[in-house]
């Protein structure tokens, strides 16, 4: 194996809980550098003991592929948890507490705890699902901004391929004070420079997936309504139409509309963050820019063309080879995959997060956010933002809003991403005073 670079000077004991694509490479390459790696998945009689991870026509192509030797697959925490000095979430938001109600009376004392996709309130979720009992034994919270590469699995349970490496990550902690050394172990983990991001809420407004998959699929089906009436049950789409239209890329054939609507639903996130911070002078939200700058950050040269959003989106060599999620009738029709993560993810857990702050935040104004919420809520058979434009208090708990973990005041929001010390500095954000909106 090659040389470990942990800070301890040998190997740790890793956890990675998950089944999907960013569990199979995260195994699979964490394991290859030598560490112990545990495996929590619903699954585990599909998995090898080894995992494979290519990296061919990526840009890691010549590192050669990485094969890591597991220890123990288990779908029982108490198999795998109690010995784990890090448990790493590689599995969608909306699963990530109840994969820590499911660890929390196995924790080890000073346990790190973290995801490799932090939006969706991570922090808050792991509050409310560990309680103070199992946060007690918690050394710290972490997680970061973006996935390390964009992936695929090629086999289940035996093989996984990575397509779009990133260049840099950035990692979140709670404690704050504590940020340099999560860095430090997500660097010898995955073997990418780290960069530190000031509080957890900089990840949860991050204008990522919850934004760009929403514009994208709406562009891409927006008129599925008018299909479903003319045609009823045998509704959908040809393959050829779609390819005809540049649809069957998400990001590679990116088009002017989805460009569109990206932009409209970045300005309003950006005007979420721009009140925050009239509340909130001391909350550092630096880390959360528009959203064609941040992708040119976080993938370098790998970007081609950086003249424009649209652009952005279509010559970023890390989103080549991701088709867009669709499922198939019986009559072999395409239609939008509706059980995919676009929806279940992206919708509660990113647009309904993003408007439960608007509405904290004297009912911001967001169309645009509105709109994709309503449009994909139908699909789902949901309803989670009512005909007057509020989030339905009856599915509340059944998305990220942060009333869904009791956090009824803004004050309650940035705790663990304001340093207590500055909490109520200058009376700004104090119980009672600064509440009033300057937007």
């Amino acid at each position: 194996s090659p040389p470990l670079n942990t800070t301890q000077g040998m190997p740790l004991t890793v956890t990675i809980c998950g089944g999907g694509n960013g569990a199979h490479c995260s195994a699979g390459y964490i394991a290859s550098k030598g560490h112990k790696v545990n495996v929590l998945t619903r699954s585990p009689e599909k998995w090898s003991d080894t995992i494979k991870v290519t990296t061919a026509t990526s840009s890691w192509a010549d590192k050669g592929n990485f094969v890591g030797k597991l220890a123990r697959v288990s779908s029982h925490p108490a198999d795998v948890i109690w010995e784990s000095d890090v448990i790493l979430i590689a599995a969608p938001a909306h699963v990530h507490g109840s994969i820590l109600r499911r660890c929390k009376d196995y924790l080890k004392e000073g346990v790190l705890i973290g995801t490799i996709f932090a939006q969706g309130g991570f922090d808050w979720i792991a509050r409310e699902a560990l309680t103070a009992e199992g946060m007690s034994k918690v050394k710290a919270l972490f997680g970061l901004q973006n996935i390390p590469w964009i992936c695929k699995v090629t086999e289940y349970g035996k093989e996984a391929r990575i397509l779009g490496p990133k260049n840099r990550l950035m990692v979140v902690s709670h404690p704050v004070d504590v940020v340099n050394e999560m860095t430090d172990l997500v660097t010898d983990l995955y073997d990418i420079p780290c960069g530190t991001l000031p509080n957890f809420l900089s990840v949860t407004l991050t204008p990522s997936n919850q934004i760009i998959h929403p514009a994208r699929y709406y562009s891409i089906f927006r008129d599925a309504e008018e299909r479903q009436e003319k045609d009823g049950d045998d509704w959908g789409y040809s393959a050829e139409e779609l390819a005809a239209a540049k649809s069957m890329e998400l990001y590679e054939d990116f088009d002017p509309l989805s460009a569109e609507i990206l932009a409209s639903l970045d300005n309003e996130l950006q005007t979420i963050k721009l009140a925050l911070n009239l509340h909130f002078p001391q909350l550092d939200l630096s880390a959360v820019p528009p959203i064609a700058e941040r992708i040119c950050k976080v993938y370098g040269d790998d970007v081609t063309d950086q003249s424009s959003l649209l652009q952005v989106m279509r010559t970023n060599k890390g989103y080549v080879g991701c088709g867009t999620p669709m499922s198939k009738t019986k009559s072999g029709k395409l239609r939008p995959n509706v059980g995919c993560r676009l929806f279940w993810e992206d919708v509660p857990f990113g647009l309904c997060i993003l408007k439960g702050l608007a509405e904290m935040l004297d009912n911001i104004p967001t169309p645009s956010i509105n709109k994709m919420i309503w449009w994909h809520q139908k699909f789902m058979g949901k309803v989670y933002l009512k005909e007057d434009g509020n989030l339905n208090p009856l599915l509340i708990m059944e998305t990220g809003a942060p009333a869904r973990y009791g956090l009824h005041s803004l004050e309650e929001i940035v705790r663990t991403s304001v340093p207590t010390a500055l909490m109520g500095w200058q009376g700004v954000g104090a119980t009672g005073r600064g509440i009033k909106s300057k937007i």
